[in-house]
């Protein structure tokens, strides 16, 4: 990843500069754990595409690892917004909430995703949890036992079953 960024880097040096070239620099500064800097890469990608909803994705990455979920709320809601129904905007703003600590806001955004992905057992997991966070324990279970059928090894759902007991 490295020398692939060094390429793009003496490319940017050179003048050239373009919406590719700064969506690829946030997923490669993103990678080498540069968030920050992956984020003014992918804020200019944004600023290149304004309908972009590929450079958003990109961009709720670093800001997640920064833990700015503020920001990274905005930027799902936008991708929503150009997107609606998009998957990985759904589930993304799903965790954010939840790591947030809006637990029910989450448990919605969990159970809209859910709505066009119903096999998708960790945003299941995920909506266990936010019941949990809530003390809705029996409801909680119930999503943890119904990721559990289906996936006996589910290491989350297993970890809300076991916080249960």
């Amino acid at each position: 990843y490295a020398e692939a960024l060094s390429r793009l880097d003496a490319l940017q040096k050179e003048g050239q500069d373009s919406y590719l070239l700064a969506l690829r620099r946030g997923w490669l500064l993103y990678l080498n754990g540069r968030y920050a800097d992956s984020v003014e890469a992918y804020r200019k990608a944004v600023a290149a595409a304004e309908r972009s909803a590929e450079a958003r994705v990109g961009l709720s990455l670093p800001l997640m690892a920064l833990h700015r979920w503020a920001d990274a709320e905005q930027v799902c809601r936008e991708l929503l917004a150009i997107a609606p129904g998009n998957y990985t905007g759904m589930s993304r703003l799903a965790w954010i909430l939840f790591s947030s600590g809006r637990y029910a806001d989450a448990e919605q955004a969990y159970r809209e995703v859910l709505v066009q992905y119903p096999s998708d057992n960790d945003l299941r997991s995920g909506l266990g949890w936010s019941l949990l966070r809530q003390g809705r324990t029996k409801e909680a279970r119930a999503a943890f036992d119904e990721v559990l059928q289906v996936v006996p090894g589910h290491v989350s759902a297993g970890q809300g079953i076991a916080a249960l007991d």
